[in-house]
């Protein structure tokens, strides 16, 4: 009798010692996956998203070199303001220019593997389809959308896919522009 309590003595002792230190792990672990978020959330990143240096950082990852205008409007700057890789799948890269005068982005390129492949909303935020119309673009045809995002700002998104790839545009300036900044990509630099 005295055996089987010195035994339950043992338990209890054992439970209010590994009790608190399990509940302490629990709130640690919570604490640091909430320190994991903080960064991407401040910066509006979606969930999976890295961002890289430079164009060549990326294209190592992406595993090829990625599709960039030929017919580089005066209004951007280069290099890059952000380049954004989302691991997937599909693995998908997002590359923004700003604006030459240093105001706020421009055009957003996104790109895709896989023929019928979309790009993440993690990466390419929705918005209102204000309209859309069918355009020809170099491989085939495209599909031209006005938007309103969700800061009430105005952009046009050109959407096509080439060489099994899923390609988007999205730009602040006209349409037209687009169209031919879309007609011009090339796998490389400008």
């Amino acid at each position: 009798m005295i055996e089987a309590m010195s035994v339950r003595g043992t338990v209890r002792e054992t439970a209010g010692i590994v009790g608190p230190l399990v509940i302490v792990m629990a709130l640690a672990a919570a604490a640091l996956r909430g320190l994991d978020v903080l960064p991407r959330w401040v910066a509006g990143e979606g969930r999976g998203v890295v961002r890289y240096a430079s164009v060549a950082g990326v294209e190592q990852v992406f595993g090829e070199r990625l599709l960039m205008p030929a017919f580089f409007p005066a209004t951007l700057q280069w290099p890059p303001a952000a380049v954004r890789f989302h691991a997937g799948p599909p693995p998908a890269v997002a590359v923004t220019f700003a604006a030459r005068d240093g105001g706020a982005e421009r055009l957003v390129l996104y790109e895709t593997r896989g023929a019928r492949a979309s790009i993440p909303m993690a990466l390419m935020p929705a918005g209102l389809v204000l309209y859309r119309v069918v355009v020809p673009v170099a491989q085939g045809e495209a599909v031209l959308y006005r938007v309103q995002m969700s800061d009430g700002a105005i952009r046009n998104d050109l959407v096509w896919h080439r060489d099994d790839a899923a390609v988007a545009l999205r730009y602040a300036g006209p349409a037209d522009e687009l169209v031919t900044i879309a007609k011009s990509l090339r796998r490389g630099r400008p």
